[in-house]
C-alpha cells in the first residue's frame, strides 16, 4: 500500500461522509474503468469532472488525456486532491453555481471535449441543464448518476430536447462508501444534433419554449414559428401568417395568456404535432 493509499483508507475510516452533499464515494474499479472507458478519451481531450471527491475517477482520467478541471464543493477533500497530477486544475465551490457564472465561464472553461463525473445526485437533473444551451461545451456526458435520470430524460420535454439518455452499465449499491439508497447506473448522455442541421420541428419548438419562458405563450409561438420557418425551411413567415396559423389551433386563450414558463409540460409535446401539417405544408426555397 503506497502513501497515497494508506491516507485515502485512513480518511475513510474517520471521515463522516457528508450525505447532504451526495457524498457517496465509488470505490468499485470496474465501474470507474466503465467511465473511462465509455468516454473514449484521448491524449488531446480536455476533460471536465464535477464532484471528484477524494479523486478515484480523476486518477483514471489524467494519464490519458491533457487537461482535467475539477470542480469540488468540499474544501476537506484538498489534502489529498493536491496530490493529483500537475495535468490537473482543482476549483472549490457550487459547481452548478460556478457553471452558470459569465467571469468563471470565461476565465476557468475555454472548450473542452469530454465531461466525466459522478455527479452530486440531488443536483444531477438540474446540473444537467447547465449543459444544455451553453456554448463553452456542446458534447456527450459520461455520468455515474441515479438511474432514474436516465428514464426522467428520455420523456423530459426540456431536457429531452438535447440528449438520449443510455445506461451503459448498472451500478450496484455495495460499489459506493457509504452505501446510497438510490439505484445507480453508468449513463451516456447522447447529444441531440442542433435543429437547422436536421430540420426537427419537434425539437426546434421545444428548445424555442425552453429559451423563452419569460413571455406570453401567445409571444412565443408566433416568434417560434416565424423563426421555424425561416431556419429549418428557409420560408419567410410573417407575423400575421403566425397569428392565423394560430388561431387555426384552437388553442384555449388562457393557455395562451399564461407565461411559456407556467405552461404544461404536455404542451412542448403537443404544440409541434399541431403545427406539424402546417410545416409540412412549406416547400424550401432554394
Amino acid at each position: 500500500m503506497n502513501n497515497l493509499q494508506k491516507q485515502i483508507q485512513e480518511f475513510l475510516a474517520t471521515y463522516q461522509a457528508d450525505v447532504a452533499k451526495d457524498q457517496f464515494f465509488c470505490i468499485d474499479e470496474q465501474v470507474l474503468d466503465k467511465m473511462v472507458e465509455c468516454a473514449h478519451l484521448t491524449a488531446d481531450d480536455r476533460v471536465l469532472e464535477v464532484g471528484p471527491g477524494l479523486g478515484f475517477l480523476t486518477r483514471k482520467i489524467t494519464p490519458l488525456v491533457k487537461e482535467v478541471l475539477a470542480i469540488e464543493i468540499d474544501e476537506r477533500f484538498k489534502p489529498i486532491l493536491d496530490q493529483l497530477p500537475s495535468n490537473v486544475e482543482t476549483v472549490y465551490g457550487d459547481a452548478y453555481r460556478l457553471l452558470n457564472d459569465d467571469i468563471f465561464q470565461s476565465s476557468h472553461l475555454p472548450p473542452f471535449t469530454k465531461t466525466v463525473s459522478s455527479i452530486p445526485y440531488s443536483q444531477a437533473q438540474n446540473m444537467l441543464h447547465n449543459y444544455t444551451n451553453y456554448p463553452w461545451y456542446q458534447g456527450d456526458l459520461v455520468w455515474l448518476a441515479p438511474k432514474s435520470l436516465a428514464l426522467k430524460v428520455n420523456n423530459e420535454p426540456i431536457l429531452g430536447a438535447y440528449f438520449r439518455a443510455e445506461i451503459m452499465m448498472d451500478v450496484p449499491k455495495t460499489a459506493f462508501y457509504p452505501q446510497p439508497n438510490t439505484q445507480s447506473a453508468v449513463i451516456y448522455f447522447h447529444r441531440i444534433a442542433h435543429p437547422t442541421k436536421t430540420g426537427d420541428l419537434n425539437i426546434f419548438l421545444r428548445r424555442w419554449f425552453y429559451n423563452h419562458e419569460d413571455i406570453k405563450v401567445k409571444n412565443a409561438l408566433r416568434e417560434g414559428i416565424i423563426s421555424a420557418g425561416k431556419n429549418l425551411k428557409m420560408k419567410t413567415v410573417t407575423k400575421n401568417q403566425a397569428r392565423e396559423i394560430i388561431d387555426g389551433l384552437d388553442l384555449p386563450q388562457d393557455e395562451l395568456e399564461k407565461l411559456t414558463s407556467n405552461i404544461s409540460p404536455d404542451y412542448y409535446f403537443e404544440l409541434p404535432l399541431k403545427l406539424a401539417p402546417w410545416f409540412e405544408s412549406l416547400t424550401t426555397q432554394s
